[in-house]
């Protein structure tokens, strides 16, 4: 076993010798690493590795908008496909969108 030297001012050997006194094995670790200075915190969430599908719209004028929709896999929502395309159509292009010709959702680039 290896042992780390450091010397530690009053206050953080009396917060040593509160936490060996008094709780678990655990605990007396965190409280051991605190007291030497180290922050402890809980381990951040991983992100998720899977995005929703993708609602692809194609226009009249040949622009096309690819919207991320958080919507069910097993019953896929087109019509808030198609607002989403619509707004971001108009917010892109400053004007009132022309018809959609063609639709379709995707999932890791596989049409659905």
């Amino acid at each position: 076993m290896i042992e780390a030297t450091k010397t530690l001012s009053h206050r953080q050997q009396e917060a040593l010798d509160r936490a060996t006194s008094s709780a678990s094995s655990i605990e007396q670790a965190i409280s051991l690493l605190k007291a030497a200075g180290y922050r402890v915190t809980k381990p951040k969430p991983k992100a998720k590795d899977r995005v929703g599908p993708t609602f692809v719209a194609c226009f009249a004028d040949g622009q096309v908008t690819r919207m991320s929709t958080f919507t069910s896999l097993t019953s896929l929502d087109r019509g808030r496909g198609i607002r989403l395309s619509l707004a971001s159509y108009e917010s892109r292009m400053k004007q009132a969108p022309p018809a959609i010709i063609e639709a379709h959702f995707e999932q890791d680039g596989v049409q659905q």
